[in-house]
Formats: C-alpha cells, structure tokens, sequence
C-alpha cells in the first residue's frame, strides 16, 4: 500500500516529563495514540470519518518495546504505518526515533472496529476491502500485543482511582492514556529498578465510564518484571506485563 510512515515532530516539555526528568508514560501513551489518529484521519479513516458512517475505532491491546525515553527539550520524531488485519483486529506499528535514526521504543497496536448502535466488533476487511497494509517491518521482530491472565501469587493492592470528566474522551470512556498511566503507576517504587519503563504490553478488557472506582495492583513475575491489573467491582477492566530498568 505505501512504503512511507507517516511523520510527526515533537518536542520534550516539562510537563512530559516527571520529577528528575524521565518521560512519563502518559506522554508516550499520548503521542502514539494521537499519531495513529493523525494518521487514520489522513487516509481517511479518522473519528470524524468513522463516527460519519455509525462506527469508531477502540483500542484493544498493545505491546510497546523502549530502548530509551527522550529527556526534556530533546526532539524526536513518532512514525506509524499500518500493518494488516489478524482476526477482528487491525493491526497498527508505532515507533519514535531520534533526527539521527536511532531506534528509541517501538509498538504494535492492536483496534477494533465497533459498530455504534450494536456495540459490537465488525470485522475489518468487511469495512475495508482493499486492505489496509503498508509493506514495512514491525519496529522489533517480537512485539506480539497479548498479555494473558497474570498469576494471583504475592498480588497487592497499590491504590484506588474513581473516574472523573476529565478521563473521558470522545468514545464516552476513560481514554487508554489513563488507562496506561495507572497501570505503570501500580508498580511499586520498590519494583522499578531505576525507573526506566523497557516493557510494556496492555490488555484493555471492558470500557471505564465516568464515575466507576478502579482498583489498581500489581504482582511479580519470576523474570524481574509484574503484572499490573486494573479492576471494577473484583472484575479486570485493563491488565498489563511491565518491565523496569
């Protein structure tokens, strides 16, 4: 379809950043997010298109792999292409690079297309029968959205968050930003190494309206990393494999 991403320039702000300098993942979780939309709204494929013809785009799962985050005042650039259907999914790439080229975190995410009135999945190549597929590599060979059912074992609650207007986007529900945020923030300070996010993979399970209390906790893995669980009411409405250095 194109051999060509499609490019956007950023500059670090301080309010990117968190105390000490490191970039937050809510700021990463923005950037992609608001490319991938750029992008779909130049092919044509935007909310505004979508919500035209009853439909819109829902993120469901994400695997983001980092090498580095950019500190404050440093420019990068964010690059995305899409990359095909599998299933229900249409499957997009992400990735940020320095003006040199190098290579600095790169994503795979994973939508669904969601009919309005019925609330459910349609199936991709039904609403776009030509395909949707650059002819570009993922940023790393192995990112594969998909986090699984973390293990109960040494499983602690980390805090509690009610969702309030200021979470809500145009979809009616608690944007994945958040989402994310609060995943990374129930890690506890004790499990992040020197606090450099290098892993992370999310499950978005069931939409977060205004008003719902969440519940965050976390659990380790055998191999340095945990899993953080977002939950409603004892059931899981977002989970995620994090791994710090």
């Amino acid at each position: 379809m194109s051999d060509k991403p499609f490019v956007t320039a950023y500059r670090v702000r301080g309010y990117d950043c968190g105390y000490g300098g490191p970039f937050r993942p809510l700021s990463l979780a923005n950037w992609f997010q608001e490319a991938a939309g750029d992008h779909a709204t130049d092919l044509g494929l935007g909310m505004a298109d979508m919500f035209a013809a009853g439909r819109t785009w829902m993120l469901s799962r994400t695997d983001t792999r980092i090498e580095r985050l950019p500190r404050e005042g440093e420019e990068v650039l964010v690059r995305t292409w899409p990359i095909g259907f599998e299933r229900l999914f249409a499957l997009r790439c992400i990735d940020m690079v320095s003006p040199s080229g190098e290579l600095m975190a790169g994503a795979v995410y994973t939508y669904l297309i969601v009919d309005f009135a019925s609330r459910r999945p349609l199936r991709p190549e039904r609403v776009f029968p030509g395909g949707l597929a650059f002819d570009i590599p993922r940023p790393f060979a192995d990112l594969a959205p998909g986090v699984g059912n973390p293990p109960d074992t040494g499983k602690r609650v980390s805090f509690r968050m009610r969702a309030s207007p200021r979470h809500i986007d145009h979809n009616g529900h608690v944007n994945n930003g958040h989402l994310i945020d609060w995943l990374c923030d129930s890690t506890p300070r004790d499990a992040r190494g020197g606090g450099e996010l290098r892993r992370l993979k999310v499950d978005f399970l069931a939409e977060v309206l205004e008003g719902d209390l969440l519940e965050a906790s976390w659990s380790p893995d055998a191999e340095g990393g945990g899993f953080g669980i977002l939950s409603r009411e004892g059931a899981t409405v977002a989970r995620s494999y994090m791994r710090w250095a």
